[in-house]
């Protein structure tokens, strides 16, 4: 019997009322997504206040669900029995564990993450119609031009260059139109007089609607995470998307530009978003409202931050609970992960042995530069390759025996040339790597023979901006282009050069980027329980579970205070409800011109949640 055999008729998929009106081929595929886990009897599964990702599934055993109360005192919920499912609600939004489960006895369950389910939805579209999320996520996507938007993410704006941008462009071909009509009137032959009219209509017309698309093909989109900004040109083929993380923002400046007298009358500027590397620096160059961006990146920034914090308190929090009751499973799986170093093993690539990504087994992924790169190196020594067997035949069949003494010579040499060369530029391209893990990016350049080995590598917290770039026709039809990183403080820019779906890696780095920074929040909550746990029990004396627990740091520990502008220090958001973050208002209405427009920078800010902002109003009708 197959594992998910096992798993659909031990534990009865299709009994639970989630799974109930799905086929035996969306069975299999939940069953192949679920994670088994066993249990020993008063372990854990899941604590109170700790984030809510995973639906669980019982498939043996049984297990007690509670709730702590602040007195310390506990009150039983349910018992879970072999068969029966919970957190099901966790598979499609961010939520917070009301109550601990807690096995009674030796249990094992099946878990089904989030991520696991969103990648499945992604993956099968026919099976997020059978759970009716079709539509719901038709409308979580920020774009098409946009390829990733995360599970957590929320846009606040999402928008182009102001109309004026398009109109600048467009007087030429009006003028022109005006010009050739002038001279339809003028010519006596009507048959040029009516060419030209016709012309008149067509090259101008085509000439605005060129100018058009390349003003829309343009977007910004702000999130509640990451400033995303994406340039497309159309004759050059070129398509370019950058983006620079909230964390890495440190100050927003806007400028009406002084050359230009309609700067000011139609409310366009530039808006710059500096980070801590110079080269990380985005332009935004005719924004609508450029004071409303600047505003609303500000309070983007500072909610962000205050997210942060509120997140790692709750983190803390749930790490001190799992102290409390003596749950050191962080230890035993750090041992474990210990034991099990071993050396990494691609298990997936793309082409074989041509693969251009190739996932290993801790994670890592492996890029080489596109395959048109092998074979545009590789080409000359083919051929020389494919001459000399050539000529090697043709001195066998042909020619006499007298001459064969120069000919054969002559074709092995260039044989066993063509066999070199491309044996170094094989090589070449196979040992030119760029290799992305969780922790760090590394650049690999090697030459055969020992003649050159580089090995560049770079933290993921050192990032400051991502950028993709494709450019060219051929570079379009193939899929390939740049990635350009840009650190804090280094001069120069790191690239992946000439690699396949350049937009994907960028997302992967991004998505490095955001994971590394949920380990570092869990690694810093871990210290600090450590710390404060050792404290509490010198405090308490270690024999006062009780006063211990209520010496932990309560929700409201982080006490809003409203903004107070004349010190210019961020406050932390005001919010009644400390376990959810304040909710973002549906739009708001552009403000009056301010007098002053003088860069601020993120200090003079505010944690409130950002407000939603459409420039749509900026469009002409």
């Amino acid at each position: 019997m197959s594992r998910l055999q096992y798993m659909k008729n031990n534990v009865g998929l299709a009994s639970i009322p989630l799974f109930a009106n799905l086929s035996p081929s969306q069975l299999d595929l939940i069953a192949a997504a679920l994670e088994r886990r066993a249990y020993r009897a008063g372990e854990d599964i899941f604590l109170q206040g700790s984030a809510a990702d995973s639906m669980i599934i019982v498939e043996s055993g049984e297990a007690v669900l509670f709730r702590s109360d602040s007195d310390g005192s506990q009150q039983a919920l349910a018992t879970i029995t072999a068969g029966e499912s919970i957190n099901q609600e966790a598979l499609f939004k961010d939520s917070v564990q009301s109550a601990t489960m807690r096995a009674a006895q030796p249990l094992i369950a099946l878990k089904l993450t989030r991520a696991s389910f969103t990648r499945l939805l992604e993956q099968q579209p026919e099976l997020g119609a059978a759970f009716g999320l079709g539509r719901v996520r038709e409308q979580a996507q920020i774009s098409p031009q946009f390829a990733e938007q995360r599970e957590d993410e929320e846009i606040l704006i999402q928008t182009r260059r102001h109309w004026w941008s398009f109109l600048r462009s467009a007087w030429l071909p009006l003028l022109f139109m005006l010009a050739m009509w002038g001279g339809a009137i003028l010519l006596e032959i009507q048959v040029l007089s009516l060419v030209l009219l016709v012309l008149s209509v067509l090259l101008p017309g085509a000439a605005l609607a060129y100018f058009y698309l390349e003003w829309r093909n343009d977007a910004v989109i702000v999130t509640d995470q990451r400033i995303i900004r994406i340039n497309r040109t159309i004759l050059s083929m070129v398509r370019q998307v950058t983006q620079v993380g909230l964390e890495s923002v440190h100050e927003i400046n806007f400028e009406f530009p002084s050359y230009d007298p309609f700067a000011r009358l139609f409310r366009y500027g530039k808006v710059l978003v500096k980070t801590a590397g110079a080269q990380g620096n985005l332009e935004l160059d005719f924004m609508p409202n450029p004071e409303q961006y600047q505003k609303l990146i500000i309070e983007d920034r500072a909610y962000f931050e205050s997210r942060q914090a509120q997140r790692h308190h709750k983190i803390v929090r749930a790490e001190l609970q799992r102290w409390l009751a003596g749950d050191n499973e962080d230890a035993a799986a750090a041992a474990s992960f210990a034991d099990s170093d071993e050396a990494p093993k691609p298990i997936a690539g793309a082409n074989g042995f041509l693969s251009s990504r190739i996932e290993m087994s801790n994670g890592d992924i492996v890029y080489r530069k596109h395959l048109s790169v092998w074979a545009q190196h590789t080409f000359i020594p083919l051929a020389i390759i494919l001459v000399a067997l050539a000529s090697l035949a043709l001195s066998l069949a042909l020619i006499s025996p007298d001459l064969r003494i120069i000919t054969m010579p002559v074709g092995l040499a260039a044989l066993l040339i063509g066999c070199l060369a491309f044996y170094w530029m094989d090589w070449d391209w196979r040992n030119d790597l760029y290799i992305i893990s969780d922790d760090t990016i590394t650049l690999v350049h090697k030459r055969p023979f020992f003649l050159q080995s580089l090995r560049d590598q770079i933290l993921v917290e050192r990032i400051d901006n991502v950028e993709s770039m494709t450019r060219g026709i051929l570079a379009a039809l193939l899929k390939y282009g740049d990635v350009r990183m840009s650190l804090v403080g280094a001069d120069e820019p790191k690239m992946f050069h000439r690699v396949s779906k350049p937009q994907e890696i960028q997302q992967e780095i991004s998505r490095r980027q955001h994971q590394k920074a949920e380990r570092r929040a869990r690694y810093d909550a871990m210290q600090q329980r450590q710390i404060l746990g050792e404290y509490l029990n010198t405090v308490n004396g270690g024999s006062a579970p009780n006063a211990t627990e209520a010496a932990l740091p309560s929700e409201n520990s982080f006490a809003s205070q409203p903004f107070a502008p004349e010190d210019g220090a961020i406050r932390p958001a005001a919010n009644p409800d400390r376990n959810r973050p304040p909710r973002l208002p549906r739009k708001i209405m552009p403000a009056a011109p301010r007098a002053s427009h003088a860069p601020q920078d993120i200090e003079r800010s505010t944690s409130r949640r950002p407000r939603r902002f459409r420039s749509d109003r900026s469009d002409p009708a």
